[in-house]
């Protein structure tokens, strides 16, 4: 893809057939414009594709196509490869029914220039009433290595899936309003300060010296506690599923600046790939007031050793993570970030590491 801001990496595989007796997921849409770089010439082309008119059902075609469930996420834009004179957000993402799986911006060219679908597609679309089916943890990590073979994020330096994986996010001071809107919109994007299924909040706080973290008991609001974590840290479990969680943990730099880290380890890989979304989905809301951020999957760094890349303009002094964000108003050519791809998300500046860095065979 041109401009994904969340990792990019190579997403080739047979439209269909088997791998050791199981059905291979199918692909379509996967034109070969959208990935310009190192395009398959073989790959059908979207020009062949562009209709005059779309089919009677376009609209539950289109309905089907946004359905589907979300298995790698992309920040971002790229501009419409027919006229370029429209972004597509969140372009190079990757959406599935289970049997088939399509990039996300497949939905603009259907409606924009009724681009035809295969007949099978169509067929399956129809027969499930233009609902895409809900699918399952393991279908979706069968999917997910069956794509990437194994995702070069898959592994931290603990040899643990996902140890001390984070997703960190450099925000102004948080006030108890700005607290609330950034709890509404981690809800809409399906995190929940609240467990689905006893309605519990788990809300921690950590003195100065990093002691232990307790219990806050009867919290009452925790935008009010977000907002004033004292002089230590607090903690906050936001649920996805009931037995499934990341921990948002809100460090205060100074009277002007929070970062807010989200844990990513022991989460596997469709657990973790749906948390990212989720706050992929969630930092696109506030990403006006977003003063910077750190995809690091595999945990190759430490958290705190990005707070002078992103206050200062500083060099990367450690392993690059996934992807890295920059106030491009303050600092105009960021330095130290070797062969990451670079693409411009709103004011921020995004490094992100290219499709075919530490791909496995």
């Amino acid at each position: 893809m041109a401009t994904t801001a969340i990792g990019e990496y190579s997403c080739r595989w047979p439209n269909s057939g088997t791998i050791n007796g199981d059905t291979m997921i199918k692909r379509v849409g996967f034109f070969r414009e959208f990935e310009p770089q190192d395009a398959d010439l073989s790959a059908p082309s979207i020009h062949d594709a562009v209709r005059p008119h779309g089919k009677d059902d376009e609209s539950g075609i289109l309905e089907y196509l946004s359905s589907g469930t979300e298995i790698f996420s992309a920040m971002g834009a790229e501009r419409d490869v027919i006229t370029g004179d429209e972004w597509i957000p969140g372009a190079g993402s990757l959406v599935t029914d289970g049997t088939w799986m399509w990039p996300v911006e497949l939905h603009h060219y259907v409606k924009r220039y009724h681009a035809e679908l295969p007949d099978d597609f169509l067929a399956t679309m129809r027969s499930t009433r233009y609902t895409a089916p809900a699918v399952s943890r393991d279908r979706v990590e069968e999917i997910v290595r069956e794509v990437f073979g194994g995702l070069p994020f898959a592994t931290g330096g603990g040899g643990k899936e996902g140890a001390d994986g984070f997703f960190s996010w450099y925000l102004p001071d948080l006030t108890s309003q700005s607290s609330g809107r950034l709890l509404e919109s981690l809800e809409a994007a399906g995190l929940k300060a609240r467990h689905p299924l006893t309605g519990d909040i788990s809300l921690f706080r950590a003195g100065k010296d990093g002691g232990d973290a307790r219990l806050v008991r009867d919290a009452g609001d925790p935008a009010d506690i977000l907002a004033d974590p004292g002089h230590g840290e607090v903690a906050l479990h936001l649920w996805i599923a009931s037995d499934t969680f990341t921990t948002l943990r809100v460090r205060r730099l100074d009277d002007e600046s929070t970062v807010l880290v989200y844990e990513l380890s022991g989460l596997q890989e469709p657990e973790r790939e749906q948390v990212v979304a989720a706050l992929v989905k969630s930092l696109d809301q506030l990403r006006d007031s977003c003063r910077g951020f750190v995809l690091d999957r595999a945990g190759l760094s430490s958290c705190v050793a990005w707070d002078s890349v992103i206050r200062e303009g500083a060099s990367p002094t450690t392993p690059l993570p996934d992807s890295v964000a920059v106030d491009a108003t303050r600092f105009g050519q960021p330095s130290g970030f070797g062969t990451m791809a670079r693409t411009d998300y709103g004011h921020l500046t995004v490094f992100s590491r290219s499709r075919t860095e530490d791909a496995r065979p």
